[in-house]
């Protein structure tokens, strides 16, 4: 009733099925390799665009030690902001063709009160400077309530160091046909020392 299978017969099968089938699954293995490799590579992207906005957020943050005292931020510390992401992106091994940068400071006028209705942001101090066209994802007047009061009695200014930088190519044909992918955005947030 049950025919046996002898082992030498399976592999020396006439029919070729047993090919066919292996070239299947080595096929998907092959596709769920690339799906893996292009999605470590895409979170591997992140964690370093991660990295290095916090490290420019810090620099900011310290740029009165850095840049003589100086309390205003301008477009030439951003233009210098740039350049070192630049070198910080090479040095990680992430190709910076398309890359843009967008810094944006958050001051608020005097107050005696450390009520939070008494918090009002200085528009005349309050600025943003941009290298290339990068949106953050929640802009840094919407977190205004993030600002600290200082035992000086002032409310602590705030700055946002956004990165944006395109897709990886692997990962961008993979899933294209899904649809639209988002460009790569990591944003800092940090306040005065």
């Amino acid at each position: 009733m049950y025919k046996k299978i002898n082992n030498i017969d399976f592999i020396k099968n006439n029919n070729g099925s047993a090919i066919i089938e292996f070239s299947f699954v080595i096929l998907i293995i092959m596709l769920l390799i690339k799906l893996l490799i292009s999605v470590t590579e895409h979170q591997s992207t992140i964690g370093k665009l991660d990295r290095i906005s916090y490290s420019l957020a810090g620099i900011v943050r310290e740029r009165n030690r850095l840049y003589s005292d100086d309390k205003m931020l301008t477009q030439n510390n951003v233009n210098d902001l740039t350049n070192l992401a630049h070198n910080m992106l090479s040095t990680s091994g992430i190709s910076s063709n398309n890359f843009a940068i967008t810094v944006e400071t958050l001051h608020f006028n005097p107050t005696e009160s450390a009520e939070p209705n008494n918090k009002i942001i200085d528009d005349t101090k309050s600025e943003e400077f941009s290298v290339g066209t990068c949106h953050p994802i929640t802009s840094l007047r919407e977190m205004a309530d993030l600002s600290p009061y200082s035992n000086r009695g002032r409310w602590v200014p705030l700055y946002q160091v956004t990165l944006c930088l395109p897709v990886p190519t692997g990962y961008q044909t993979l899933f294209n046909p899904v649809g639209s992918i988002p460009i790569l955005k990591s944003s800092a947030i940090t306040i005065e020392r």
